[in-house]
């Protein structure tokens, strides 16, 4: 049986095609931009952009049983017709946690998670949804704040958040591809603790043996900083969710639950991820 992971250029999707090779499953990966992809031996890389995807998806869903879908709302009734038209029999949707918010379509952070897994429930092929929280990973563009201006800028540095290792993403999304069970069901995906921003950059200066400063910056200065990079509504959003983080993050024990083993620590996360703060010795001194 073939599965077709989308989105191939992304950390989660690169451990879903190295575990379903793994387990014996042929593999065919696809992205907007194939000629970026290094697929492994054996597998096929195919275009397909999520936006839209009439043109391409017949030839990447053809003999496709199982699919891993990333949630892109623009193309998705397009992508489930093709789907349903080459007779998928699972799909695994990695949404946000942030599709659990109250009201999701008047929340940046959740509309277009919510659409694309309202869209999925409603296409008739069977469906896993996974909502992780927040990744261990976006602590990465932590590195940029510190070389540029010295200092992480925290607006909220008591933010309470449970990170999780996209490792831990990739486990169950395979697991769940592999087995065919969980169907219909969502999965809260989250890390093995809730600690605060401060205690992630402590662990982080632990793990590169020298300090990560920070720095707490009013909620304006903040939301000035992010809309360099996404558009003010979405920044908004987030730092709403930050501000009221108040009280640690119940963990969700989801991957425990599915693979039999914990979550990994973000202290792990951060031993694996050493290289990605490269260079932050030389100018913090």
């Amino acid at each position: 049986m073939t599965t077709l992971v989308t989105g191939a250029r992304g950390s989660v999707a690169r451990g879903v095609v190295t575990r379903l090779l793994a387990a014996g499953r042929d593999v065919r990966i696809a992205s907007s931009d194939p000629t970026a992809l290094d697929p492994p031996p054996g597998v096929e890389a195919v275009r397909l952009s999520l936006r839209e995807p009439v043109a391409d998806a017949a030839a990447a869903l053809r003999d496709v049983y199982g699919v891993f879908l990333y949630a892109e709302a623009a193309g998705i009734a397009d992508f489930l017709e093709a789907a349903r038209t080459a007779g998928v029999r699972h799909i695994v949707l990695l949404s946000s946690a942030s599709a659990a918010a109250p009201d999701p379509t008047a929340n940046p952070l959740a509309a277009s998670h919510h659409a694309v897994e309202v869209a999925v429930a409603e296409s008739g092929i069977p469906y896993t949804v996974l909502r992780p929280g927040a990744f261990a990973g976006n602590t990465i563009g932590w590195k940029y704040q510190l070389l540029g201006a010295g200092s992480i800028q925290l607006p909220y540095p008591d933010a309470q958040l449970a990170p999780i290792h996209e490792d831990d993403i990739a486990d169950v999304a395979a697991a769940v591809l592999l087995s065919g069970d969980r169907l219909g069901e969502t999965l809260d995906l989250n890390g093995p603790a809730s600690m605060s921003f401060a205690e992630q950059i402590a662990i982080l200066s632990d793990v590169l043996g020298h300090a990560l400063p920070f720095t707490e910056v009013s909620r304006e200065e903040a939301l000035a900083g992010l809309t360099r990079h996404m558009n003010e509504g979405y920044a908004d959003a987030l730092l709403d969710l930050w501000q009221h983080a108040v009280d640690p993050e119940p963990v969700s024990g989801t991957t425990e639950a599915i693979t039999g083993r914990p979550g990994r620590s973000f202290r792990t996360w951060a031993l694996d991820h050493r290289e990605d703060f490269a260079g932050l010795a030389a100018p913090l001194g």
